[in-house]
């Protein structure tokens, strides 16, 4: 057993199923090759949403709540947690997951798999790993140096595989140093290492060769089927395969399917997913700006402005898309309490246009209000699964609405629904700024719930809010090439680039702000046997209750090798009344402190004196201590901080330089021929045969099964996802088809139309 049943299913004696996550179910009423119509179920907050929580429990009962609507539906394994690092605010993907730390998000995707598997049911930690980007996802090779990818884009997997224990680990699409990751035995040898007893699997579609693949350790194709037993089989018999990999993949899926179907209840209760996705959503809902505006009193008149304040974004696109059983909005919020308010359009959501007479009509409406909440987002066609983002601006038509509004003399409140980071070219003139993220079916609820001060806001900011798209250090390099994605930045990801390189952001990584006030006091920092002890006291010192994110970063000024300034590697939420004190404790293990020593292949702490730092923000320092680590004197790193240039405003890695860093000279990219199945549909244009091919693609992206799939999505996908029509296609018409278009032979031609006519033989 090596292949799918079907896209759910396994071909096993006990029915096991898989759905797709996170942030609810999407359980497909009919087969296709795109994202079809699904069974209702609860959308709750997604990733990027919760991910400002920095509270492991909410994210635990999140797992648990999840699990009980697996039950219900008969699902035995869900896709998900997603933990790719957030290397760039433009990924299409970015809203299903947490942050742009691999500490935050390791931790997350750990409580969340506890909490789902707590209940009997499976999760699938995903997508492992380098999966950064969706421009051209299938075929893109991630090219990086050994340090960064054991510090930053394994080590979320890592804490997760360690402190959760996922049934199932999903390889990704792309490649990792010139290997699949569906066949990359150094990857797999990892998760092993971790100590990962359970199941690898692939992305859906996501396999490039099913006889290297399970020789190098995954264990399930996915969707099935393909026809790709039948070919482990014959290179059994024939020698090219040891059986004894087929024996242990077996072990490890045997293992797997006995886990399932022992779950014990298949009732939950409705009111309380909605309720957690209310509180959910609440607590991480993040206050950017707050001019003393807010809370607003309920009693005054506000003008509400945008489809959104209507028809709210709770959600991204693609195969985590919910069919929500119900979902709110602010209007509904407000319309429930009998708040006072005059709503207008403003603009539309489905064009970039500036609309005039809706312009005037916002205007008109919010004259005398004594503020004005203006809902903005990005549309949906802007990205999503299979095509990330051209630009961090929200349309031209929201921009100048909200100036227009302040110019007019209004007092904006500014509610930013987005999966992802978005530039504010008026965030000086607004006097308050909200973003919410896609917060899931209870939004309009949580939002009211913060405008008006019936709950304290409390989210931070789990990844950089940039000012401009040229700088994010990766920005020159991230969809340069649609096969591959160097990654020249290295190690200085995310806040570690802004925060090292005191590079001005709008919003940094940890930022948010509350109602109250809160004091941080009496850091002690001692050397336990195994660990180091750190304890903080914090207090309320406001006059409502609140909560907080107290954040521990460790730094090392005085390193012989390149490091970030600042290293998130421990947090903790902490809600406290009013004038009520806590402590708060923290145990650091010596790999708090380590770093990747490529020579050694390993990690290794380094001698010196550390810095012991907490902080509301990764620029906002309120306590710090040192303490002294035995080690190693002599640190390597083939990464130094001088490698990072700046040109034309953005960050430069020079050719010399990233191949120092690699240690090997920069791979070339491939060339169209010979065709094979990685070649792109967009690469077939190199012969008479694609334009065909080209044209015939154009006409089924106007189908009806192609639901939610982007164009360039297709255009940059593999011949193999032929894979995903499987009624007609096995890994034989691959193949076949691959050597038709080499050679254009009527040998060809006929093996072709033979694996054609097989398959509808056993398909009827």
């Amino acid at each position: 057993m090596f292949e799918g049943k079907d896209h759910w299913h396994l071909n096993t004696d006990k029915d096991v199923t898989f759905s797709d996550g996170p942030n609810g179910l999407r359980i497909e009423d009919e087969d296709g090759i795109g994202f079809n119509h699904s069974k209702e179920a609860t959308v709750f907050p997604t990733e990027a949403c919760v991910g400002c929580s920095f509270d492991r429990d909410l994210l635990e009962e999140f797992g648990r709540l999840l699990a009980e609507e697996c039950i219900c539906e008969k699902v035995d394994v869900v896709l998900g947690p997603g933990v790719n690092i957030k290397r760039s605010p433009l990924c299409g993907r970015n809203f299903e997951y947490f942050s742009e730390d691999p500490v935050l998000s390791g931790e997350y995707a750990a409580a969340y798999i506890q909490g789902v598997q707590s209940k009997g049911i499976g999760t699938s930690l995903k997508h492992f790993a380098a999966n950064s980007r969706e421009l051209g996802r299938q075929v893109a090779d991630s090219i990086m140096d050994e340090r960064t990818l054991q510090e930053i884009y394994l080590r979320q997997f890592e804490i997760a595989v360690k402190k959760g224990h996922p049934w199932t680990l999903m390889a990704a699409y792309n490649q990792l140093n010139g290997v699949h990751c569906c066949e990359n035995e150094e990857l797999f040898k990892e998760a092993r290492g971790w100590g990962f007893d359970g199941m690898i699997l692939s992305d859906w579609g996501g396999v490039a060769d099913p006889i290297r693949s399970i020789a190098n350790g995954l264990n399930l194709e996915m969707p099935g089927p393909s026809g790709s037993s039948a070919l482990i089989e014959k290179a059994v018999k024939e020698g090219r395969l040891p059986r004894t990999v087929l024996q242990q993949s077996s072990d490890y899926m045997n293992a797997f399917v006995e886990k399932c179907g022992h779950y014990t209840s298949a009732e939950y209760d409705q009111n309380k997913h909605d309720e957690f996705c209310e509180r959910a959503a609440e607590e991480s809902i993040v206050l950017l700006k707050n001019n003393h505006i807010l809370p607003l009193k309920k009693t005054e008149k506000t003008a509400v402005i945008g489809p959104l304040a209507m028809h709210p974004c709770i959600q991204g696109t693609g195969s985590s898309k919910v069919n929500a059983i119900d979902q709110d909005s602010l209007l509904q919020a407000l319309d429930k309490e009998k708040i006072p308010y005059a709503y207008a359009q403003g603009f539309s959501m489905d064009s970039e246009n500036i609309d005039q007479e809706m312009q005037k009509e916002a205007l008109a409406i919010s004259e005398g209000c004594s503020h004005v909440i203006v809902m903005v987002g990005e549309q949906e066609k802007r990205g999503g699964e299979g095509f990330d983002r051209s630009s961090m601006d929200l349309a031209v038509n929201q921009d100048t609405l909200i100036r227009a509004l302040i110019h007019a003399g209004r007092k904006v409140i500014a509610i930013v629904q987005t999966g992802s980071p978005v530039t504010l070219p008026w965030r000086s003139e607004a006097q308050a700024i909200v973003a919410e993220y896609a917060a899931g079916a209870r939004s309009g609820a949580a939002l009211k719930s913060i405008l008006y001060g019936d709950a304290d806001p409390s989210g931070h900011l789990a990844e950089t809010w940039p000012l401009r798209s040229e700088d994010i250090p990766s920005s020159r390099y991230y969809s340069s090439d649609v096969l591959q994605c160097q990654y020249r930045e290295a190690i200085f990801t995310g806040y570690r680039y802004y925060d090292t390189f005191s590079v001005p952001t709008a919003y940094p990584f940890g930022y948010g702000l509350s109602y109250t006030e809160f004091a941080y006091s009496d850091l002690q920092i001692s050397h336990e046997k195994d660990s180091v002890h750190v304890s903080v006291k914090v207090k309320n010192t406001g006059s409502r209750e609140g909560r907080t994110a107290v954040q521990l970063y460790v730094g090392m000024k005085d390193s012989r090798i390149a490091r970030a300034a600042k290293e998130l590697k421990d947090f903790a939420s902490v809600a406290l009344q009013a004038g009520e004190e806590k402590e708060v404790q923290f145990d650091l293990g010596f790999s708090a402190f380590d770093y990747y020593d490529v020579r050694q292949h390993q990690f290794q702490t380094e001698q010196g004196t550390y810095q012991i730092m907490i902080g509301k923000s990764v620029q906002d320092i309120v306590l710090q201590g040192e303490i002294e680590m035995e080690g190693v004197q002599d640190p390597y790193s083939t990464i130094k901080k001088t490698m990072i240039q700046h040109d034309a405003g953005m960050v430069y890695v020079s050719d010399e330089a990233f191949a120092c860093m690699l240690e090997h000279q920069i791979p070339t990219r491939r060339s169209p021929r010979p065709f094979t199945p990685d070649t792109t549909i967009r690469e077939l244009k190199a012969c008479g045969l694609g334009k065909f091919i080209n044209a015939a693609a154009k006409k089924i992206l106007t189908m009806d099964v192609m639901h939610g799939v982007d164009d360039a999505s297709v255009f940059n996908a593999p011949i193999r996802q032929m894979l995903w029509l499987k009624e007609y296609y096995t890994w034989d018409t691959v193949y076949a088809a691959a050597d038709y278009l080499n050679h254009h032979g009527l040998k060809e031609w006929n093996r072709l139309l033979k694996t054609l006519k097989k398959r509808s033989v056993k398909e009827p």
